[in-house]
């Protein structure tokens, strides 16, 4: 107990001491902080500037008093003006700043005082000077009168004394001199009025009876009197001692700046111990503060020693924890990268096992209908056949994109490519569709638009036919418009794009419809891969994957996707793109030749037997480039894998290679890199043939040396197209049958009354097999229509072709 009071008693003394020194240290420092406080230097600069003042002020009454000195004329009121200015200036010198003590002060106030009785002296002689040179101006306009009148009056000095008497000549002169030393201040002329006063008293003196001679001795006076008046000028001139004056202020301006020094050089010297104090006190405070820290710190660690063991203990179970998690991790990030690679190559092979049984049905369709001998019956089934496989592809092709879109291996594959045609094929091509429903295609494509452009033209084509295929499926009546326009840059400045090129642009596209519109609680899930709005799911056509996959693929072009909907109204889609505008040229691409051709029936004339190597190891996708390739007139070999591709192309020396790229033995990529490693092989072109649907394949197979790349399945006029375009061969074409006016005139006869001539059997039948979408079925029955309503028939077919069965049931429901 007595222990805790100690200690009680020697920390309350130690706050004792702390007070004491910290109040002692306070008082210090604020004693220091006054006298290093400055003083009101601009007062102080201000009374050395008044100093300077006065000087200059008693120096200009110095420089007129010299300059009035010996000017007889009178003393004007400049003198008057500059002695106001003097006594103003001493007045304001009465204003002494404050850093000099109240002895000091006395001291300047006393010398002051000093200043002001001298000037006070000086004054008084000045007026008195003032009055001498009055009083010597009267004198000198005198004088001149008087010699007027002795001029004028010759008798004033006595009727014995005439004009040429020695006497007159003397006074005369002694007048003209005056009159002289009255304009001037010549000793010369001095020294003459006296020697002439000299001569006319000795002429005087022995004459004590001369006429007027009291006359003549005031005129002589009043020469003497200059002279006496001039002496006295001088005599008050030599009391004026200005120099004192200036002299005492310059005492006082020397001591003002070394007291006015002194006193910055003291509030520096206390700034400094003011600077040191609070140095001092800074480091006491630290040292207090590291010396409580140290001691904190040594308690902390007195008290951490005691959880050392159990801290330890934590650790390391902690630690155990934590490896096993990052294992686990490890393992879930591992098996997570094994699952994407699993999906990458389950897609690749998806691709290349669908694709390739795809290319051989298609393909030997498209054989098949070069046929002649095959009947009708057979072409309209290979045509559903045909028509089935493309649709078939459409939904693997969605199924995929998505699947890209979501491992992300969806990329580019900017072309350059006529904007305008491309639009306008997608018109022809939907103008049938468009017409079968009695709606309005409206193509708007704005003055502006470039025709040559820098993009993906099947990822921009894929997003303009979806969407307005999507606004004919789901419009009953009234119209389809799709408006294309270019934004101005103003538009593009507000969204901050910010581009490479300077002919780079963004182009806007809209799709509206008069169709039902969509649901506000449907918009959110619109573009939900697998997700179908209720008229979508009535409807029972697609996946729900087209909206999904366009959304994708304009963000991946640098726009985006927006929707505007009002129920019973309509829809509006529209989205923009950015692209690079190029310059206007004729371009070559499938789609135009397609456009300007027909299908290839042969070689023309003149040409040579090209040979072309297949190489495939499907046999029936080599069966199909044989039969193709054979019919239209080129030789042919097949090859199963790239070895035997490889001495197939060492034998015979082939023109052209169509390369699958996945094979057993030796695959497409080392056959074809072993054929262009050859001199020989460097001539030869090698197409490549590939089932995948991954457009970053292209990149490896033309660097593997390939100059080309096609997709199975193809169309024969693109391969034939691009065979033609490598060994630079002229075709063979057949003319087209069917013209759009013919067409028109199809749909014209899908009318209730052109129905109306089979019987209500017949038509419920073909309800019923519209209803199943049986496509053979509807076919049979179309097959039942009389031949003199042939038009109808071929009407309902184009209708199947475009699997329009909806088409049909409105026909035989408006018709029931």
């Amino acid at each position: 107990m007595s222990l805790f009071s100690q200690e009680n008693a020697n920390r309350t003394l130690a706050i004792y001491k702390y007070i004491i020194v910290g109040g002692l240290g306070s008082l210090l420092l604020l004693f220091l902080i006054k006298r290093s406080l400055p003083f009101n230097r601009q007062k102080a600069e201000k009374y050395y500037h008044d100093i300077e003042l006065a000087q200059k002020e008693v120096f200009g009454l110095e420089k007129k008093l010299l300059i009035k000195q010996h000017d007889y004329s009178e003393i004007n009121s400049d003198l008057d003006a500059q002695i106001a200015a003097i006594s103003t200036a001493i007045e304001n010198l009465q204003e002494i700043p404050n850093f000099f003590s109240v002895s000091e002060q006395n001291v300047i106030k006393s010398q002051l005082e000093i200043q002001e009785a001298l000037l006070a002296s000086q004054i008084s002689y000045i007026e008195q000077l003032q009055n001498a040179k009055n009083e010597l101006k009267k004198s000198c306009l005198y004088i001149p009168e008087l010699k007027n009148e002795l001029t004028n009056n010759p008798q004033l000095l006595g009727s014995n004394v005439l004009p040429d008497n020695e006497l007159f000549r003397l006074i005369d002169n002694l007048f003209n001199l005056s009159i002289l030393y009255c304009r001037g201040t010549d000793r010369d002329l001095k020294l003459a009025i006296e020697n002439q006063i000299k001569k006319i008293d000795l002429i005087l003196k022995p004459q004590e009876s001369v006429e007027n001679k009291f006359i003549i001795g005031e005129f002589v006076n009043y020469s003497k009197k200059l002279i006496d008046q001039e002496l006295n000028i001088e005599a008050i001139i030599e009391q004026i001692e200005l120099d004192t004056l200036d002299l005492k202020l310059r005492e006082i301006k020397t001591d003002y700046l070394k007291r006015y020094r002194s006193e910055l050089q003291k509030i520096n010297r206390y700034r400094l111990l003011c600077s040191l104090f609070f140095l001092i006190i800074v480091v006491a405070i630290g040292c207090k503060i590291i010396s409580n820290l140290a001691r904190t710190n040594r308690n902390i660690v007195k008290i951490l020693e005691g959880f050392t063991k159990e801290l330890e203990s934590k650790v390391e179970e902690r630690t155990a924890q934590l490896e096993e998690s990052i294992l686990n991790t490890e393992a879930a990030l591992a098996q997570a990268q094994n699952a994407n690679q699993a999906k990458s190559r389950f897609l690749a092979n998806m691709s290349h096992e669908l694709r390739t049984p795809l290319n051989a049905i298609l393909g030997f369709t498209q054989l098949m209908t070069r046929d002649s001998s095959i009947g009708k019956e057979q072409q309209e089934n290979l045509k559903i056949i045909n028509r089935s496989g493309e649709h078939l592809l459409r939904l693997i092709n969605d199924i995929l994109e998505m699947s890209k879109i979501e491992v992300g291996q969806i990329t580019l594959n900017e072309t350059k490519f006529d904007l305008h045609l491309m639009l306008k094929s997608i018109e022809d091509m939907l103008r049938l569709k468009a017409e079968a429903k009695n709606l309005e295609l409206t193509f708007k494509i704005a003055n502006n638009v470039p025709q040559y452009i820098y993009t993906d033209e099947g990822k921009l084509r894929q997003i303009v036919i979806n969407l307005l295929g999507n606004a004919l499926k789901f419009t009953q009546r009234g119209s389809v418009t799709l408006a294309v326009k270019l934004e101005n840059n103003k538009k593009l400045a507000e969204d901050k794009i910010d581009f490479l090129f300077s002919n780079a642009c963004s182009l806007y596209f809209s799709v509206e419809d008069t169709g039902p519109g969509i649901e506000p609680e449907e918009m959110k899930q619109l573009f939900t891969p697998f997700e179908q709005t209720a008229i979508g799911r009535i409807s029972n056509e697609g996946t729900g994957l087209g909206l999904s996959i366009c959304k994708k693929f304009v963000e991946l072009m640098g726009g985006e996707l927006k929707v505007q909907s009002v129920v019973g109204q309509g829809s509006i889609f529209a989205f923009n793109i950015l692209s690079e505008i190029q310059e206007t040229q004729a371009i070559n691409t499938v789609e135009q030749h397609l456009k300007e051709s027909t299908r290839v029936v042969g070689l023309a004339n003149g040409q040579r037997k090209y040979r072309i190597l297949a190489v495939d190891d499907v046999p029936a996708s080599r069966l199909l480039l044989n039969k193709l390739l054979s019919g239209i007139g080129f030789l042919v070999k097949e090859a199963g894998n790239g070895q035997e591709a490889v001495e197939l192309w060492q034998e015979w020396h082939p023109d052209l290679i169509l390369m699958d790229m996945r094979m057993p033995v030796m695959d497409g990529y080392e056959a074809t890199k072993r054929i262009k490693s050859q001199p020989q092989g460097k001539k030869t072109v090698i197409i490549a043939l590939t089932a995948s649907a991954f457009e970053e394949e292209r990149v490896v197979i033309l660097s593997a040396g390939c100059d080309d790349f096609m997709r199975k399945p193809f169309q024969e006029e693109e391969l034939l197209e691009k065979i033609g375009q490598y060994l630079n061969i002229d075709y063979l074409y057949q003319a087209t049958v069917e013209t759009s006016q013919e067409q028109q005139s199809l749909l014209q006869e899908l009318t209730r009354e052109s129905l109306a001539i089979m019987s209500s059997e017949w038509r419920s039948q073909l309800y019923q097999a519209a209803a199943k979408v049986d496509d053979q079925e509807i076919l049979q029955l179309v097959s039942e229509i009389p031949d003199e309503y042939e038009s109808l028939a071929k009407g309902l077919e184009s209708l199947v072709e475009d699997f329009r069965c909806d088409k049909i049931i409105d026909l035989t429901k408006s018709i029931d």
